[in-house]
């Protein structure tokens, strides 16, 4: 899968319920390389964490999603549901 974001770049993370936003009053900031070949596991253990700590603070997981977001546009530059 390859990315017009090349190396190490900082990018927020949301994490939904299907299309409903979870934890949206947390901030969530991550540094990773979108073409690495090691990107679906460090984005499969956020999401992981992520849906965990939903689950802590009672909201509905059926169908966790991350949002990898550009934090200076708020532009969506993935979507992950799991490698």
């Amino acid at each position: 899968m390859m990315h017009d974001h090349t190396g190490l770049r900082r990018y927020r993370l949301r994490i939904y319920d299907g299309a409903y936003e979870v934890l949206h009053h947390r901030t969530y900031i991550i540094d990773v390389d979108l073409n690495s070949p090691t990107m679906g596991g460090v984005l499969d253990r956020q999401l992981a964490a992520l849906t965990q700590a939903a689950l802590d603070a009672n909201e509905p997981m059926d169908r966790p999603r991350l949002e990898v977001v550009d934090p200076e546009t708020g532009a969506v530059v993935l979507d992950w549901t799991g490698a």
